[in-house]
This record gives structure tokens, C-alpha cells and sequence, in this order.
């Protein structure tokens, strides 16, 4: 019994901190996030998602903002085809183990509805999730573009009430 009870707190322990990640990575500043595959990537190096979701937050607010509605259709849609799916199957489950069970039952239509309305919820995620990140390296652009492009000018100004400095920039 005691060797079972040790076993078993050891292989809880290697469960538990199976997928935690002890360092966390310093993701550098200013650099443009690239989507291939449905994967990010910074400096050719994958960002997962968790680690992308905090980096946005911390530095674009839009950008992160989009990237939250992009992974709720996401869980959503997912949440509406498995729980069609389900009715389905289940349904027809029902159906071939009862003796004389009609399949297609209101539960099957409605399975039908929830899975075909997945459809158009998962639909529009990918181009959400590109739009967070197209507007987070747009913002990488146009901060740039400020801190490049100025012009400064410095100029005498004399009017009716005397002389004076213009500084334009």
C-alpha cells in the first residue's frame, strides 16, 4: 500500500508540473509578430499563444483586444460543434440500440443547427486573429516612422508686437 501511495504522489507531481514553464521567456520589445500556420512567431522563435495574449495586453490594447474576440469565437464555435456533435451521435446511438427507434429525432436537427452554426462562428476567427496582428505591427510601424521622420525648424519672427523665436517641430 505504501509503495502504491508513493507511486501515485509521484506520478500527480510529474502530472501537475508537466506543462508549467519555470522561466518565463523575455519576449523582445518592438518586434513584429509573424502568423504561419496558425502559429506565432517572433524572430522566427514560436510564441505560444498564452505568452503572445500577455505580450499584447502589455503593449497594444487593440491589438489585444482583437486577439480576445479571435480565440472566444474560437472556444465558442468549438463549444457548438462538439455539443452538435454530441446530440448526434448520441441520437443515433439512441436510435440503433432501442428496438424500433426512429435516428432523425429533434435532438439530431438540433445537433444539425448547433453544428452547422459553428461553422459560421469558427468562420471568421483566422481573419480576426490576423487583423490583432497586422494592427499590433502596424503600430510597430507608425511608432517608428515618428521617432525617424521629423522635421525641426527654428525660425526669427518679427510682427507688430517685436521680434521673436519659431521653433517648429
Amino acid at each position: 500500500m505504501k509503495k502504491l501511495f508513493v507511486i501515485s504522489l509521484f506520478l500527480i507531481s510529474v502530472v501537475n508540473f508537466a506543462q508549467t514553464r519555470f522561466v518565463t521567456r523575455e519576449i523582445p520589445a518592438g518586434q513584429a509578430i509573424e502568423l504561419k500556420d496558425k502559429k506565432m512567431f517572433i524572430n522566427n522563435e514560436q510564441i505560444p499563444s498564452y505568452e503572445i495574449k500577455k505580450y499584447l495586453k502589455e503593449n497594444d490594447y487593440k491589438a489585444y483586444s482583437l486577439y480576445n474576440k479571435a480565440k472566444n469565437k474560437s472556444v465558442f464555435g468549438g463549444l457548438l460543434l462538439g455539443l452538435g456533435s454530441v446530440l448526434i451521435v448520441s441520437d443515433a446511438v439512441k436510435a440503433a440500440v432501442t428496438e424500433g427507434g426512429n435516428y432523425p429525432t429533434v435532438m439530431s436537427g438540433i445537433g444539425v443547427v448547433f453544428a452547422g452554426t459553428s461553422y459560421f462562428v469558427l468562420k471568421g476567427k483566422n481573419k480576426k486573429m490576423q487583423t490583432a496582428i497586422e494592427t499590433y505591427n502596424s503600430g510597430l510601424q507608425s511608432t517608428g516612422d515618428l521617432e525617424n521622420n521629423y522635421n525641426t525648424s527654428l525660425q526669427v519672427v518679427a510682427n507688430q508686437n517685436g521680434l521673436g523665436l519659431r521653433l517648429n517641430f
